[in-house]
Formats: structure tokens, sequence, C-alpha cells
């Protein structure tokens, strides 16, 4: 189980503030702030939190204390994991030049109300999109020069996102993301979308039949 110690070198080695901490774990300041100064007890949820915050920023807890690797694999899944999965795709893109995220093979339609707005709250950050959808679909929800068609036999509703270091592939019928942290891979995905973007996909969306827009 990870200690004091080791959240205070964590949270020194990613430069973050308590208060980034608490955000990305979805947890209280003051238990962040509790734990890192030994008051009282942290629960194994708490850390397990904070733990799984650091590991999708490449930081792993040793047995003596914590190192940042250039690549890593980690799942997210249960309650809310693809509002999880948007959340690091806003902390990993937060900072950059030009942050974009491409998505394929998703569908707006499908999105519920909190994941539009977590989209949202993206786009007011500066972070560009784009989409490959299936031929025909006009439910769309960004500026239509976003989107591409993909030919209807090369569809599924399976989304990867493609976003800074990192490609997050949905798996298991759609109930989890992997992620991989991997920059040779995310470039490897970035070229295979841009081929599938300037290539086989057909022409732009002329117009939406969204019933709101982003």
């Amino acid at each position: 189980m990870a200690q004091a110690y080791q959240i205070r070198a964590a949270r020194a080695l990613v430069n973050w503030s308590q208060t980034e901490l608490a955000e990305r774990a979805g947890i209280s300041l003051s238990a962040v702030a509790d734990c890192e100064a030994e008051r009282g007890k942290t629960s194994p949820s708490t850390l397990e939190k904070m733990v799984a915050a650091f590991e999708q920023a490449a930081v792993f807890f040793t047995e003596n204390g914590v190192e940042r690797r250039n690549t890593a694999t980690y799942d997210i899944s249960g309650e809310g994991w693809w509002l999880r999965v948007l959340d690091d795709v806003y902390y990993e893109l937060a900072d950059q030049n030009a942050p974009e995220m491409l998505m394929l093979f998703a569908d707006d339609a499908q999105s519920p109300p909190e994941v539009i707005e977590q989209l949202r709250k993206m786009r007011q950050a500066g972070i560009k999109m784009r989409q490959l959808v299936q031929e025909d679909n006009r439910y769309l929800m960004g500026p239509p020069g976003e989107y591409r068609w993909v030919p209807k036999p090369y569809f599924l509703n399976n989304v990867t996102l493609v976003y800074g270091d990192k490609v997050a592939v949905c798996a298991e019928d759609n109930t989890k993301a992997v992620v991989f942290r991997d920059k040779a891979l995310a470039t490897s995905w970035r070229n295979a979308f841009e081929m599938l973007w300037r290539g086989i996909v057909l022409a732009i969306p002329d117009r939406s039949e969204a019933d709101e827009t982003y």
C-alpha cells in the first residue's frame, strides 16, 4: 500500500498541487492534505484513487519510492468510466500547444448529457477534435469540418481515442477502456488516422441533424 512519503514524492515528480491531485483522483483536497501530513488513517479506496491518478501520468510506486516511466498501460473501468477517460484526455492535453483529440468510430447521438458537458469543457479549454463517423451520419454536434464519413462496411461503433502520447481503446463490449501511454504507438495511430482522414473516407458531411451543438 502506498505511503504518505510516496504520495508526496509522486506529486513532486509531476509538479502537481494538492488541489490538482484531488481533482484528478476524484477525492477531496482535505483527503490529500491529511494523507500527506499523516493525519489519521487514509482509507484504502482513497489511496487506490491517488495511485491510479499517478499511474495515468506514468508514475509508478515501487518498494522504496516512486518512478516515472516512458510507457504505461492501464484500464479505466467501473461506474462513469467514459467520463474518466475524457478526464484523462483533458488533463493530458490541457497544457499542450495546439492540443487535439482524434476519435475513431464514434457517434455523437449516443453521448449522454454528462458526456456532452465534458466535451464542451474540453472545447472551451482549447482542445480541438476530429472524428471519423459512419457514412450518412448527420448527427454532428461539432462543426461539419471536424468530421469525415467512413464507408459503412468499415465502420464499427467501438471508439478509439488518440491524444498526446496516449491511445485509449474501448474494450469488453464498451464497458471499459485500455489506455496505452506510448509515444511511438500514439504516433502510429495518429498517422493511421491521417491516412483515413485523407484517403478512404468519404466527403465531409454537408449538414447536421443534431438536436444541439457543442
